[in-house]
């Protein structure tokens, strides 16, 4: 066993040194040689978007986390994304 504590959505680093996961009050990683947990970020003041299946937690390709961020349906965003 790596470590006791609850973790959903884990990811493993890119070069395999961290499991990254979350508790569901921050983004956490687990460092696989000492098996110490780093939290990187905690959800105190973000309300998190839930779905059928409860919320989502995501990595990139670079170990970032994506989260999904719930900001109400009221407000209307626009995103303009040129491409190169």
């Amino acid at each position: 066993m790596l470590a006791t504590t609850g973790a959903s959505w884990p990811h493993w680093s890119q070069d395999g040194k961290y499991i990254y996961f979350s508790d569901f009050k921050a983004l956490l990683r687990l460092r696989i040689d000492d098996r110490q947990i780093e939290q990187l970020a905690a959800f105190k003041d973000l309300r998190l978007a839930a779905g059928y299946t409860g919320t989502w937690i995501g990595w990139a390709p670079d170990d970032s986390p994506l989260v999904l961020r719930d900001t109400g349906i009221q407000d209307i965003y626009a995103l303009e994304w040129q491409t190169p």
